[in-house]
């Protein structure tokens, strides 16, 4: 992906975050394999800045 297209996703992903925080949506999705992985990098501190993208 180039860095337009993750800007994106980032902006899709921000907006279902602001839904799920509201009491009218409630989808309960489940985190995929590529989700989790970025969840599990965030809660360990693993967030830097990267030259490639290796998750």
């Amino acid at each position: 992906m180039n860095v337009d297209q993750h800007l994106k996703v980032a902006q899709w992903h921000i907006e279902q975050a602001r839904l799920h925080a509201t009491s009218d949506h409630a989808c309960g999705c489940p985190a995929n394999a590529h989700d989790q992985k970025a969840i599990d990098a965030v809660e360990a501190g693993l967030i830097q800045e990267e030259k490639t993208c290796d998750l």
